[in-house]
């Protein structure tokens, strides 16, 4: 048995990890070029609201994060996914219907709720970096979560299907003025995963610093420099990429923000959104006064004095050297319609570039549209949700199929088949009676079964629905059998044939 090789993560990872730094200790080089390093850190700082742009005369829009936070709720939002197993007699369902699960599958699905519990919050910044990883460990019993953007990944391989074949995550934590910090890298050597832990001690912050042992840090004590982790089936984590092409570099298998593309964009929108605050605060009404009118102060030697009323309703200016008026009133007219269509239109642009649907951003009412328009403007949406949701779903099928290599390993439950299946609902562009109307229509010309109906209705396993159309299927042939029982023996009602002769 292993000892504990992971640990809670309680430091706090940097905006984007030091590569040059670990490139140094570990004398090997990610294979990421310095404009997708650069682009990792732009994106982090637009997300935080922190772009290169940002000034005393520009302002920002903070459309980054939202940007990021409706993908993220509209991918998660009718998500639902069942774990299930067969108990030792095969069955999945008892005789009232109810389901029944195997240890290993009910223990999977008690765990793994811990991930969904803040799935949405921690898609949003993965969508923001381009990606996250879902990495599970096991601790006291149980099976924790550390999600790593890939702001914060230092990947070193990938395997021919894109997919990160050797890679250091990094944590962090201070200790008064003392940083530690814990690289383990995780690279795949066939069906085995090796895992490596290295410490150090620094105590500034620009360095990494010299190398420790494990056990001179008390919360990774318990920690292994070296273990291997057999027969995984992958990587001992989930890996959820953007779908959406890399720009920045095109050859590379990482993937790119949400909205990597309309970068620009934003930053022009957040230009033209400043013109329009500066429009409305220079445009705001106010009285130059000539200072032969305001009226001394008793104290402080004598200064001159406003009138009482709101400091920015006047101004004092040398208006008259003459005979012109002691006040002018300035009251400009605001130029807001043509500011706020030109930031319209910049809006509908990062829409387009997101792949968001009109609207989501810019004024909804700024086009008119049909019924049929509307719905034609929601493929857009749909398409961009509908992508990154496959994506997600690969993503968390890897980190269940890590947590069950860890319940192996580690003896959380006893051994068993478990099977996953993931609903994502369509709503979005369809309503539910529709589907139900098109999938009865398929089901009725025999292009869909019954089972696949009812996998899409209850979100079903495949082996949940087809144990519980035999059990309807059971349930009837029994009650036809009884009613053709009950008319042979029940006493017949009619008269007899024929009477007494008269």
């Amino acid at each position: 048995m292993f000892k504990r090789f992971f640990n809670f993560i309680r430091g706090v990872w940097h905006r984007v990890i030091p590569y040059r730094q670990i490139e140094t200790v570990e004398r090997i080089e990610t294979p990421l070029t310095d404009d997708m390093v650069n682009a990792l850190d732009d994106w982090y700082k637009l997300y935080r609201n922190e772009p290169e742009w940002l000034s005393d005369t520009v302002k920002t829009m903070n459309l980054p994060a939202f940007i990021c936070s409706e993908l993220a709720r509209q991918i998660v939002l009718e998500m639902k996914w069942h774990i299930t197993g067969k108990d030792k007699n095969g069955k999945t369902k008892d005789e009232q219907g109810k389901e029944i699960m195997n240890p290993r599958a009910e223990y999977l699905k008690a765990e793994f709720e811990r991930c969904v519990t803040v799935l949405r919050q921690k898609l949003e910044q993965g969508m923001a970096a381009g990606g996250m990883t879902v990495k599970p460990y096991p601790k006291d019993g149980h099976l924790y979560f550390d999600w790593t953007m890939d702001w914060s990944l230092y990947p070193i391989a990938f395997d021919d299907d894109g997919n990160l074949a050797d890679v250091i995550f990094r944590d962090t934590y201070t200790e008064g003025k003392t940083i530690y910090t814990r690289l383990e890298r995780h690279q795949v050597n066939g069906d085995n995963v090796k895992i490596t832990q290295r410490a150090f001690k620094s105590t500034n912050k620009e360095s990494i610093g010299v190398e420790i042992n494990l056990s001179d840090v008390d919360m990774w004590s318990e920690l292994e420099p070296e273990a291997t982790v057999t027969k995984t089936g992958g990587q001992m984590f989930g890996w959820f990429k953007v779908a959406t092409a890399n720009t920045i570099e095109v050859d590379s298998p990482m993937g790119a923000s949400c909205f990597a593309k309309a970068r620009d964009t934003i930053q022009e929108a957040d230009k033209q959104y400043s013109r329009l605050l500066w429009e409305y605060e220079g445009s705001e009404l106010a009285i130059d006064v000539d200072p032969t009118v305001l009226r001394p102060k008793k104290t402080e030697g004598g200064k001159l004095e406003m009138p009482k009323l709101n400091e920015r309703l006047f101004r004092s200016v040398d208006a008259n050297k003459g005979d012109g008026d002691l006040y002018n009133v300035f009251s400009p007219t605001i130029r807001d319609a043509s500011l706020i269509n030109g930031l319209n239109q910049h809006l509908m642009r990062i829409e387009d570039l997101c792949g968001l649907a009109r609207g989501t951003l810019s004024d909804p009412n700024s086009e008119a549209r049909t019924a049929t328009e509307l719905k034609i403007v929601k493929q857009r949406t749909y398409a961009t949700v509908a992508e990154n949701q496959k994506a997600l779903e690969t993503c968390l099928k890897s980190v269940i199929r890590a947590m069950d290599v860890y319940a192996t390993t580690y003896n959380l439950a006893s051994e068993g088949e478990y099977d996953v299946s993931f609903e994502w609902d369509d709503s979005i562009i369809t309503d539910s009676e529709q589907q139900m109307g098109e999938r009865m229509t398929l089901l009725d010309a025999g292009l869909i079964s019954k089972a696949e109906f009812r996998m899409w209705y209850f979100g079903e396993t495949e082996q949940q629905a087809i144990d519980s159309l035999k059990k309807i299927t059971d349930e009837q042939a029994e009650a036809q059998k009884r009613a053709l029982e009950g008319m042979i023996q029940a006493p017949s009602r009619m008269p007899p044939q024929g009477g007494p002769t008269d």
